[in-house]
């Protein structure tokens, strides 16, 4: 029970668009759009990953026992609030479990976007900090790294590889 419940707070920062409403890609929904990562549970060692494309955003979360669990549902952003509102709503699990509304509030900095949840059916917090039960947590998703980081360019590998034959054809 509890690592289904660390799975909804990992979640959380899920999916937006709402049945019958339009949310434009402007704003702060334009600057969500792409994978984010995170971790979840007390001990972060819950991957949390996030694909916003539109208003639609698919979950997959990394359990550290190797389960992968698949989820999507609906967020409401709110811009106009202090801090900025979101809701989750008509949210499910890829085994089309549905679970309940959520309220919380949000900050998107540079390549971080923040979210803090009040819990189920727990009001919306004020501020940045973990409340009390299940989902009342404060988490923090960021771009991922490219696949590429760290690694010689092409450029980099084939100088490597033409010095190694200009040595091997000096012999």
């Amino acid at each position: 029970m509890k690592l289904a419940l660390m799975m909804v707070v990992a979640i959380s920062g899920a999916t937006w668009a709402v049945a019958g409403e339009t949310q434009s890609t402007a704003g702060d929904l334009a600057k969500l759009q792409g994978k984010w990562e995170g971790r979840a549970g007390d001990a972060k060692a819950i991957r949390v990953t996030l694909d916003v494309t539109g208003t639609n955003v698919n979950v997959l979360v990394h359990t550290p026992q190797g389960l992968k669990i698949r989820a999507k549902g609906s967020l409401k952003l709110d811009e106009s609030t202090t801090p900025r509102s979101l809701d989750w709503v008509k949210f499910s699990c890829s085994d089309q479990q549905e679970l309940p509304e959520i309220a919380g509030i949000y900050k998107v900095e540079n390549d971080a976007f923040t979210i803090c949840n009040g819990g189920f059916n727990g009001a919306r917090p004020s501020d940045f900090k973990p409340g009390d039960g299940p989902l009342a947590d404060v988490l923090v998703f960021r771009r991922p790294a490219t696949a590429t980081a760290g690694k010689p360019s092409t450029g980099a590998a084939l100088a490597k590889v033409e010095r190694k034959d200009s040595k091997s054809s000096d012999h």
